[in-house]
């Protein structure tokens, strides 16, 4: 397995992004996957196990740091921007078919919470997709969810009018702490994950807080026409499984793995199940 380090550009910045090629293999241009991390991750947490297993079964793969985050470019640091997250994907999806090694008539994504919005979002809207994992996917939030929030919102509000730096908050801490997640074992798999991530910061600024309650992948799901998988946590609080299916119930070709756990034990409990799920169903849909 090799890595390479490359960038592409989104709004003019330069993103940071690793392919990963299968060795010792001639069957090229090879068959390839893309993904970019959950809420305020960075790709060396969690995907490079997931690239790696794909490399070695012939899959090639694409990760990337969103503008802002890890060792991308912008400078605005760690700033959920949902729409430019998005274009993000379908830029990586222009590099990733641009590239010789590449097959383009078969390619998928995947991505986990957040991502896995995104993942379904772009496969809903470019046919060069062929297939889409979605783990744990964001479909809506819950309005008034973490009430908490709601000072600490109001207060960077009258800050950033005023023209004072806005405020951050923690990604993830535990629970009773004021964060942007704080349930589902978010603290604990974020200190775990971190290991190796030397670029991941555990914040977030509180102005991407608002505009993700309007953010919505439901009408994107209901547009899908190509093969999804679909791993669902029973117990999730932050991605619940009902809204995911409700969103998926008029696709046609959709596979649902279900765990009885929360969001985060997905990665913790099942860790080494839900990438076996995920990668044979990648493999099956990209080498059958």
């Amino acid at each position: 397995m090799s890595g390479e380090q490359m960038t592409f550009a989104v709004d003019g910045i330069e993103v940071s992004a690793v392919l990963t090629l299968p060795e010792g293999r001639d069957a090229v241009p090879y068959p390839a996957v893309f993904t970019a991390p959950g809420f305020a991750g960075v790709k060396e947490m969690l995907i490079p196990e997931y690239s790696s297993e794909l490399a070695d079964r012939g899959v090639a793969s694409l990760a990337f740091d969103y503008p802002g985050f890890g060792a991308s470019g912008g400078d605005v640091r760690q700033h959920i921007d949902l729409p430019q997250q998005l274009r993000s994907f379908h830029a990586a999806l222009d590099a990733l078919a641009a590239d010789p090694r590449i097959d383009s008539e078969r390619i998928a994504v995947w991505g986990t919470s957040m991502s896995g919005g995104h993942a379904i979002a772009v496969a809903a809207a470019d046919p060069r997709v062929k297939a889409v994992a979605a783990i744990i996917p964001f479909i809506r939030l819950t309005p008034f969810g973490n009430l908490e929030l709601a000072p600490v919102i109001v207060r960077d509000a009258l800050r950033r009018l005023f023209h004072r730096p806005g405020l951050t908050i923690p990604a993830a801490a535990r629970p009773g702490e004021v964060a942007a997640m704080n349930s589902d074992g978010a603290y604990e798999w974020a200190q775990e994950m971190a290991h190796g991530a030397e670029s991941y910061r555990n914040e977030v600024t509180v102005a991407s807080l608002p505009p993700m309650l309007r953010w919505s992948t439901r009408k994107a799901a209901a547009r899908l026409t190509v093969p999804v998988l679909a791993i669902l946590a029973e117990s999730d609080t932050i991605t619940p499984p009902a809204r995911v299916r409700k969103a998926l119930a008029d696709v046609d070709n959709v596979e649902y793995v279900s765990y009885p756990e929360s969001h985060f034990e997905l990665f913790t409990d099942h860790a080494a199940a839900v990438r076996k799920s995920t990668v044979d169903w990648l493999i099956g849909q990209l080498l059958a």
